[in-house]
């Protein structure tokens, strides 16, 4: 029994060694091939020259009449935002109000429909916000040297104040 191991493993060893002669052989061919200026006199600068071979090759996109796969997705010229980008408190109504254990959060519609999240200090038009409770938001407002206080308050269910 162990001499017909030590056979196969003769053989194996033998036909390995073979095997990797002849895969050397070609690629020292392949490789003399591709590159007159390279010449390859070892295993190892037959693995080096197809290292340096495979580095060299570039890589371009062509579409081919298809759409471009890079192109920017969204298209067309900016359209700025009028006025400015604070809420004009004196035309927002207060929706509703959040609050957890260290922010409070006031979500603000102005006249326009869009919907704005506010926090204490946060910029409005002309001011800034001052203080948020369960049922209100107070904005004061700096306006010709004059500061005002605009408080909006949450409406109950039936649309009162």
């Amino acid at each position: 029994m162990t001499t017909q191991r030590n056979l196969f493993w003769m053989l194996a060893i033998v036909s390995l060694v073979w095997l990797v002669g002849m895969t050397t052989v070609g690629s020292e061919v392949a490789v003399a091939d591709q590159s007159s200026e390279i010449q390859a006199s070892t295993p190892g600068d037959a693995a080096a020259s197809k290292v340096k071979s495979i580095r060299r090759n570039e890589y371009f996109y062509q579409s081919y009449g298809r759409k471009d796969l890079f192109a920017a997705l969204v298209t067309g010229d900016f359209e700025p935002t009028q006025g400015g980008e604070f809420v004009d408190v004196n035309s927002a109504s207060l929706v509703g109000v959040m609050w957890g254990a260290a922010d409070r959060f006031a979500l603000v519609e102005d006249g326009s429909g869009n919907g704005y999240i506010l926090r204490v200090g946060d910029k409005v038009t002309n001011g800034r916000v001052t203080a948020i409770q369960k049922d209100s938001l107070v904005a004061a407002i700096h306006l010709y040297g004059i500061t005002s206080r605009v408080i909006l308050r949450l409406k109950d269910r039936e649309g009162n104040s």
